[in-house]
Protein backbone atom coordinates (compact mmCIF):
# COMPACT_ATOMS: atom_id res chain seq x y z
CA UNK A 1 0.00 0.00 0.00
CA UNK A 2 1.17 3.16 -0.65
CA UNK A 3 0.44 7.39 -0.79
CA UNK A 4 0.17 8.85 -3.90
CA UNK A 5 -0.25 12.81 -4.00
CA UNK A 6 -2.64 13.89 -6.96
CA UNK A 7 -4.89 17.03 -7.31
CA UNK A 8 -3.52 18.23 -4.29
CA UNK A 9 -4.62 15.41 -2.16
CA UNK A 10 -2.96 12.10 -0.59
CA UNK A 11 -4.65 8.93 -1.92
CA UNK A 12 -3.78 5.72 -0.11
CA UNK A 13 -3.35 3.28 -3.53
CA UNK A 14 -3.13 -0.76 -3.72
CA UNK A 15 -1.14 -1.78 -7.15
CA UNK A 16 -0.61 -5.20 -8.07
CA UNK A 17 0.96 -7.18 -10.29
CA UNK A 18 2.27 -10.49 -10.49
CA UNK A 19 3.70 -12.63 -12.60
CA UNK A 20 6.34 -12.07 -15.94
CA UNK A 21 7.32 -8.76 -17.32
CA UNK A 22 5.47 -7.36 -20.05
CA UNK A 23 2.82 -5.04 -21.37
CA UNK A 24 -0.68 -6.36 -20.02
CA UNK A 25 -3.95 -3.96 -19.38
CA UNK A 26 -4.72 -1.82 -16.84
CA UNK A 27 -7.62 -2.13 -14.46
CA UNK A 28 -8.80 0.55 -12.18
CA UNK A 29 -11.34 -0.30 -9.44
CA UNK A 30 -13.56 2.66 -7.63
CA UNK A 31 -15.49 1.91 -4.69
CA UNK A 32 -19.06 3.52 -4.02
CA UNK A 33 -19.92 5.63 -0.50
CA UNK A 34 -18.80 5.20 2.77
CA UNK A 35 -17.00 2.10 2.25
CA UNK A 36 -13.16 2.20 0.86
CA UNK A 37 -11.13 0.24 -1.58
CA UNK A 38 -10.00 -2.74 0.64
CA UNK A 39 -12.90 -5.06 -0.04
CA UNK A 40 -11.33 -5.45 -3.75
CA UNK A 41 -7.81 -6.56 -2.75
CA UNK A 42 -8.41 -10.12 -1.93
CA UNK A 43 -11.81 -11.18 -3.94
CA UNK A 44 -10.60 -9.48 -7.11
CA UNK A 45 -7.81 -7.39 -7.30
CA UNK A 46 -5.08 -9.98 -6.30
CA UNK A 47 -6.67 -12.58 -8.71
CA UNK A 48 -6.64 -10.52 -11.59
CA UNK A 49 -3.43 -9.25 -11.22
CA UNK A 50 -1.49 -12.69 -12.68
CA UNK A 51 -2.67 -11.10 -16.24
CA UNK A 52 -3.03 -7.39 -15.75
CA UNK A 53 -2.29 -4.15 -13.86
CA UNK A 54 -4.66 -3.88 -10.96
CA UNK A 55 -5.21 -0.43 -9.02
CA UNK A 56 -7.57 -0.11 -6.39
CA UNK A 57 -7.69 3.43 -3.74
CA UNK A 58 -9.86 4.74 -1.64
CA UNK A 59 -11.87 8.24 -2.52
CA UNK A 60 -11.10 11.29 -1.20
CA UNK A 61 -12.45 11.20 2.58
CA UNK A 62 -12.34 7.38 2.71
CA UNK A 63 -10.77 4.84 3.95
CA UNK A 64 -6.75 6.13 4.59
CA UNK A 65 -7.23 8.81 1.77
CA UNK A 66 -6.72 12.49 3.01
CA UNK A 67 -10.08 13.98 4.47
CA UNK A 68 -10.52 17.13 2.80
CA UNK A 69 -13.06 19.39 3.54
CA UNK A 70 -15.10 20.05 -0.08
CA UNK A 71 -15.27 18.81 -3.50
CA UNK A 72 -17.47 15.72 -2.99
CA UNK A 73 -19.11 15.70 -6.73
CA UNK A 74 -18.90 13.30 -9.02
CA UNK A 75 -16.94 15.53 -11.21
CA UNK A 76 -14.15 16.04 -8.46
CA UNK A 77 -14.08 11.90 -7.95
CA UNK A 78 -13.85 11.87 -11.62
CA UNK A 79 -10.80 14.30 -11.51
CA UNK A 80 -9.31 12.71 -8.94
CA UNK A 81 -8.82 9.47 -10.60
CA UNK A 82 -7.69 11.17 -14.07
CA UNK A 83 -5.07 13.18 -12.27
CA UNK A 84 -3.68 10.22 -9.58
CA UNK A 85 -3.32 8.20 -13.03
CA UNK A 86 -1.34 11.21 -14.19
CA UNK A 87 1.00 11.14 -10.86
CA UNK A 88 1.63 7.17 -11.33
CA UNK A 89 2.55 7.80 -14.41
CA UNK A 90 0.08 5.90 -16.60
CA UNK A 91 -0.82 7.26 -19.61
CA UNK A 92 -2.65 4.31 -21.59
CA UNK A 93 -6.46 4.06 -21.68
CA UNK A 94 -7.65 2.03 -18.41
CA UNK A 95 -10.16 -0.38 -17.63
CA UNK A 96 -12.84 1.01 -14.97
CA UNK A 97 -14.64 -1.27 -12.61
CA UNK A 98 -17.09 1.12 -10.94
CA UNK A 99 -18.96 -0.30 -7.74
CA UNK A 100 -22.58 1.32 -6.62
CA UNK A 101 -21.87 5.30 -6.68
CA UNK A 102 -17.99 4.08 -8.06
CA UNK A 103 -20.09 3.34 -11.29
CA UNK A 104 -21.15 6.87 -11.19
CA UNK A 105 -17.83 8.51 -11.27
CA UNK A 106 -16.51 5.99 -13.89
CA UNK A 107 -18.92 6.90 -15.89
CA UNK A 108 -18.66 10.76 -15.72
CA UNK A 109 -14.90 10.00 -16.38
CA UNK A 110 -15.48 7.91 -19.60
CA UNK A 111 -17.82 11.08 -20.65
CA UNK A 112 -14.91 13.52 -19.82
CA UNK A 113 -11.59 11.97 -20.86
CA UNK A 114 -12.61 9.23 -23.02
CA UNK A 115 -9.23 9.64 -23.98
CA UNK A 116 -8.23 7.67 -20.83
CA UNK A 117 -10.92 5.27 -20.47
CA UNK A 118 -10.80 2.03 -22.52
CA UNK A 119 -14.16 0.07 -20.87
CA UNK A 120 -16.44 0.52 -17.84
CA UNK A 121 -17.33 -2.16 -16.03
CA UNK A 122 -19.92 -1.12 -13.43
CA UNK A 123 -21.04 -3.10 -10.74
CA UNK A 124 -24.78 -2.88 -9.65
CA UNK A 125 -23.71 1.07 -10.50
CA UNK A 126 -25.49 4.15 -10.03
CA UNK A 127 -26.52 5.74 -12.88
CA UNK A 128 -26.05 9.95 -12.82
CA UNK A 129 -29.78 10.57 -13.54
CA UNK A 130 -32.30 12.76 -12.08
CA UNK A 131 -33.28 11.56 -8.88
CA UNK A 132 -30.09 9.52 -8.72
CA UNK A 133 -28.80 10.63 -5.52
CA UNK A 134 -32.29 10.68 -3.67
CA UNK A 135 -31.83 6.41 -3.73
CA UNK A 136 -29.24 6.91 -0.99
CA UNK A 137 -28.97 10.16 0.36
CA UNK A 138 -31.79 9.88 3.02
CA UNK A 139 -29.73 7.01 4.32
CA UNK A 140 -26.49 8.73 4.44
CA UNK A 141 -28.46 11.94 6.44
CA UNK A 142 -30.21 9.21 8.86
CA UNK A 143 -26.51 7.62 9.46
CA UNK A 144 -25.27 11.38 9.82
CA UNK A 145 -27.90 12.10 12.27
CA UNK A 146 -27.66 8.68 14.48
CA UNK A 147 -23.91 9.63 14.89
CA UNK A 148 -24.42 12.85 16.18
CA UNK A 149 -26.54 10.62 19.39
CA UNK A 150 -23.83 9.98 21.69
CA UNK A 151 -26.33 6.83 22.68
CA UNK A 152 -25.54 5.17 19.22
CA UNK A 153 -23.83 2.40 20.40
CA UNK A 154 -21.42 -0.36 18.32
CA UNK A 155 -24.04 -2.77 17.90
CA UNK A 156 -26.53 -0.44 16.21
CA UNK A 157 -23.47 0.32 13.85
CA UNK A 158 -22.95 -3.58 13.27
CA UNK A 159 -26.23 -4.34 13.33
CA UNK A 160 -26.70 -1.59 10.14
CA UNK A 161 -23.69 -2.47 8.59
CA UNK A 162 -23.60 -6.54 8.99
CA UNK A 163 -20.50 -6.25 10.66
CA UNK A 164 -19.25 -9.05 13.21
CA UNK A 165 -16.00 -6.97 14.27
CA UNK A 166 -16.29 -4.42 17.13
CA UNK A 167 -12.94 -3.09 16.06
CA UNK A 168 -14.34 -2.51 12.07
CA UNK A 169 -17.23 -0.83 13.47
CA UNK A 170 -15.72 1.77 15.57
CA UNK A 171 -13.48 2.94 12.80
CA UNK A 172 -16.26 3.41 10.65
CA UNK A 173 -18.39 5.26 13.11
CA UNK A 174 -14.91 7.10 13.66
CA UNK A 175 -14.52 7.61 9.86
CA UNK A 176 -17.88 7.97 9.46
CA UNK A 177 -18.51 11.17 11.82
CA UNK A 178 -15.61 13.00 10.13
CA UNK A 179 -16.62 12.29 6.47
CA UNK A 180 -20.60 13.53 7.34
CA UNK A 181 -19.96 16.03 9.96
CA UNK A 182 -16.69 17.78 8.62
CA UNK A 183 -17.22 17.37 4.93
CA UNK A 184 -19.13 19.16 1.99
CA UNK A 185 -20.40 15.49 1.07
CA UNK A 186 -23.88 15.35 1.77
CA UNK A 187 -24.46 19.15 0.06
CA UNK A 188 -22.46 17.74 -2.49
CA UNK A 189 -25.21 15.02 -3.05
CA UNK A 190 -28.33 17.07 -2.61
CA UNK A 191 -26.95 19.51 -5.16
CA UNK A 192 -25.56 16.86 -7.51
CA UNK A 193 -26.77 17.40 -10.86
CA UNK A 194 -27.68 14.68 -13.26
CA UNK A 195 -26.35 13.75 -16.53
CA UNK A 196 -28.92 14.18 -19.77
CA UNK A 197 -29.07 11.33 -22.43
CA UNK A 198 -26.93 13.89 -24.64
CA UNK A 199 -24.15 13.10 -21.99
CA UNK A 200 -24.67 9.82 -21.82
CA UNK A 201 -23.91 9.37 -26.03
CA UNK A 202 -20.95 10.46 -25.71
CA UNK A 203 -19.96 7.13 -23.80
CA UNK A 204 -17.96 5.30 -26.50
CA UNK A 205 -15.84 2.86 -24.93
CA UNK A 206 -17.31 -0.65 -24.24
CA UNK A 207 -19.85 -0.62 -21.17
CA UNK A 208 -20.67 -3.60 -19.10
CA UNK A 209 -23.16 -3.47 -16.11
CA UNK A 210 -23.67 -6.16 -14.00
CA UNK A 211 -26.95 -5.98 -11.98
CA UNK A 212 -28.41 -7.92 -8.87
CA UNK A 213 -31.63 -9.43 -10.30
CA UNK A 214 -33.55 -8.02 -6.84
CA UNK A 215 -31.13 -5.34 -6.36
CA UNK A 216 -32.95 -2.39 -4.85
CA UNK A 217 -31.05 0.07 -8.20
CA UNK A 218 -32.44 -2.63 -10.58
CA UNK A 219 -34.22 0.05 -12.35
CA UNK A 220 -30.54 0.85 -13.46
CA UNK A 221 -30.15 -2.34 -15.46
CA UNK A 222 -33.11 -1.71 -17.86
CA UNK A 223 -32.15 2.62 -18.26
CA UNK A 224 -28.22 1.51 -19.09
CA UNK A 225 -29.19 0.64 -22.46
CA UNK A 226 -31.54 3.06 -23.40
CA UNK A 227 -28.81 5.85 -22.31
CA UNK A 228 -25.70 3.82 -23.70
CA UNK A 229 -27.05 1.97 -26.69
CA UNK A 230 -24.06 -0.15 -26.86
CA UNK A 231 -24.03 -1.45 -22.97
CA UNK A 232 -24.56 -5.05 -22.34
CA UNK A 233 -26.12 -5.98 -19.07
CA UNK A 234 -25.89 -9.14 -16.91
CA UNK A 235 -27.84 -10.15 -14.66
CA UNK A 236 -27.03 -12.10 -11.30
CA UNK A 237 -30.10 -14.24 -10.62
CA UNK A 238 -31.22 -13.71 -6.73
CA UNK A 239 -28.87 -10.96 -5.75
CA UNK A 240 -29.33 -8.25 -4.06
CA UNK A 241 -27.39 -4.78 -4.25
CA UNK A 242 -25.64 -6.18 -1.60
CA UNK A 243 -24.92 -9.56 -2.94
CA UNK A 244 -24.22 -8.74 -6.26
CA UNK A 245 -20.69 -7.75 -4.96
CA UNK A 246 -20.44 -11.22 -3.20
CA UNK A 247 -19.83 -13.65 -5.97
CA UNK A 248 -16.18 -13.16 -6.70
CA UNK A 249 -15.78 -15.96 -9.24
CA UNK A 250 -18.56 -15.07 -11.28
CA UNK A 251 -16.94 -11.64 -11.12
CA UNK A 252 -13.24 -12.40 -12.21
CA UNK A 253 -14.56 -14.29 -14.74
CA UNK A 254 -16.95 -11.47 -16.28
CA UNK A 255 -13.87 -8.96 -16.22
CA UNK A 256 -11.90 -11.35 -17.64
CA UNK A 257 -13.49 -11.87 -20.74
CA UNK A 258 -14.82 -8.54 -21.00
CA UNK A 259 -11.05 -6.89 -20.75
CA UNK A 260 -9.89 -10.20 -22.86
CA UNK A 261 -7.93 -11.01 -20.20
CA UNK A 262 -8.01 -14.74 -20.88
CA UNK A 263 -9.39 -16.92 -23.93
CA UNK A 264 -9.54 -20.13 -21.32
CA UNK A 265 -12.03 -19.18 -18.88
CA UNK A 266 -14.06 -21.71 -16.92
CA UNK A 267 -17.64 -21.22 -17.62
CA UNK A 268 -19.84 -18.41 -15.86
CA UNK A 269 -21.75 -20.23 -13.41
CA UNK A 270 -25.65 -19.21 -13.01
CA UNK A 271 -25.04 -19.59 -9.06
CA UNK A 272 -23.65 -17.66 -6.37
CA UNK A 273 -20.41 -17.88 -4.91
CA UNK A 274 -17.30 -9.39 -2.41
CA UNK A 275 -16.21 -6.63 -4.36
Amino acid sequence: MATVHANGIDFRVNRYRTGPEGDRPVIVFIHGLAVDHSGWSFTLGMPLATSAEVITYALRGHGHSQLVPSGYGVADHAGDLIALLDAMGITEPVHLIGGSYGGAVAVVAAIERPDRIASLFLLDAQLPVPGWTDLFLGHLERISDAMRDESFSLEQVMQLFDLTSKRKASLLVKRGKRLLHETTLLDDLRNEPPLDPADFARVRCPVLGVYGEHSEIHNMAEMLPTLVPHAEVHITPGADHKATFLQPAELRALIRRFVGLDDSLVPVADGAEEA
